[in-house]
């Protein structure tokens, strides 16, 4: 289910599921008294609500453009796209509706997995960030690592990430199926 898509005519999110809003932590959000400014005294035009989902869909979906950055990384670009400071995003209001986001993602079997993979993929991006072909055994003088077995263990990779792809794909046809539309049909302005 997608909660939020991105408007493209004004560069924002916007609630597409509206009924996310009668969960209580999303509710929270909304409350007219929480978005008071200066520039709207009585908080009708919910603007922190909005910043608040922006972040959530950048940080959290697994659609987000930031979807592949690390969780630090995700973190940083989501906080200033959104126009959130440090002591926003520190609010516990805030941060309970980001758990429940993650909540309801987590939800789906197939973004359970999709998640744990990517979580594997990072492991071996890290593996591999920290191998050096040149390191040599103290007492022998031989590699540690044979460049044989480095490009097989390469290989291997590719195998992950076509996995990977596969399961995104399944993730998305899930998607599809409960969003109503049918094939390769994508949802427009008025759907």
């Amino acid at each position: 289910m997608k909660f939020f898509l991105f408007d493209n005519s004004d560069n924002s999110v916007i609630v597409n599921e509206p009924e996310i809003l009668l969960i209580r932590e999303f509710s929270a959000l909304w409350s007219n008294d929480r978005n008071k400014t200066k520039a709207d005294p009585k908080g009708s035009k919910k603007s922190r609500a909005y910043r608040e989902l922006t972040y959530i869909w950048l940080m959290c979906d697994w659609s987000s453009p930031y979807s592949d950055y690390t969780e630090q990384e995700r973190h940083r670009e989501a906080l200033k796209d959104a126009g959130l400071t440090e002591e926003e995003w520190n609010d516990p209001t805030f941060r309970a509706a980001c758990r429940k986001y993650r909540e309801l993602q987590d939800s789906s079997r197939a973004l359970k997995l999709i998640k744990s993979a990517q979580g594997v993929v990072d492991k071996i991006t890290d593996y591999f960030d920290t191998l050096d072909i040149q390191e040599r055994d103290a007492v022998t003088g031989k590699p540690i690592f044979k460049t044989k077995d480095v490009m097989g263990e390469l290989k291997e990779v590719s195998n992950v990430v076509e996995q990977l792809k596969t399961l995104e794909f399944l993730y998305k046809k899930e998607q599809e199926e409960s969003s109503g539309l049918m094939g390769d049909v994508e949802g427009g302005f008025m759907d």
